[in-house]
């Protein structure tokens, strides 16, 4: 019996899936350097299948880019767009990715999928008004909390810097598969005097 359309499509998406996920992991482990046939053997799939989605290893990892920039952008901007204290949204981002370790493994494969995107120099992530800056919108939180008095002195793109850099580090702690039971209050300290934690 031949295949409907909606069920061609629905397998066709779900061999994307798999080349997707089989990717990130491989190239947050291993870097980018990862060939085509151990992504396709990853997935279980043929290299010639894999390449039927994605022409090329690079369209792939452009593709794996896309997703995580959008992801970590939208999630960003829940909080900087919002009205409140800085402190609170730098307490709900803390908390929102010390969740990760423990509810959302995948994110961890972004996180580090990213970092090895940064060191490769494959391309450099076009920030827009859309696609926000990780790094320049905690800034952006970090000054209102000085003016407001609850983020510690320091110049907040540093800071910033500084505070994404630990979660870096923990991300390369958890990809080795050690445990990780995270309280957002100790690294929120990085960022929040003692008063607003």
């Amino acid at each position: 019996m031949p295949r409907t359309k909606e069920a061609f499509s629905a397998m066709r998406e779900n061999t994307r899936q798999k080349i997707e996920a089989s990717a990130l992991s491989l190239f947050a482990r291993k870097g980018l350097a990862v060939t085509v046939d151990e992504i396709a053997r990853t997935a279980g799939l043929s290299k010639g299948l894999l390449y039927n989605h994605y022409p090329s290893k690079d369209a792939l990892i452009a593709e794996l880019i896309r997703q995580a920039t959008t992801t970590s952008s939208q999630n960003l901007i829940i909080f900087t767009g919002t009205d409140g204290m800085a402190a609170e949204k730098i307490q709900k981002i803390t908390s929102m990715m010390c969740h990760m370790f423990s509810d959302f493994p995948i994110a961890i494969d972004c996180f580090m999928f990213m970092i090895q995107v940064g060191m490769s120099g494959f391309s450099k992530v076009q920030y827009t008004a859309d696609l926000s800056n990780p790094i320049e919108s905690l800034a952006h939180i970090i000054r209102q909390g000085q003016t407001e008095g609850s983020v510690v002195d320091g110049n907040p793109l540093q800071l910033s810097t500084i505070y994404w850099a630990a979660f870096q580090g923990l991300c390369c702690y958890a990809i080795t598969g050690m445990p990780l039971s995270l309280a957002p209050q100790m690294l929120s300290r990085i960022l929040l005097k003692e008063s607003a934690t």
